[in-house]
């Protein structure tokens, strides 16, 4: 037996409701896409990723 791939009945995200994300998870990603852009030479590219990560680590949680 294959299992259906298509299937929606074990998905863990409710579709009304907004994804939630970690900042961390956010801050590394975009620390890993700024050390892609240093290494081909993409230094100001790099540098404005860094400014994101900052940005995003020092804002302060907003409630909604």
């Amino acid at each position: 037996m294959t299992p259906d791939l298509f299937t929606f009945a074990h998905t863990p995200v409710h579709f009304g409701q907004a994804p939630r994300f970690s900042p961390l998870i956010l801050a590394d990603r975009l620390i890993s896409l700024a050390q892609e852009a240093d290494r081909v030479g993409l230094h100001d590219s790099a540098s404005r990723l860094l400014g994101l990560v900052y940005a995003v680590l020092d804002e302060e949680a907003v409630v909604a």
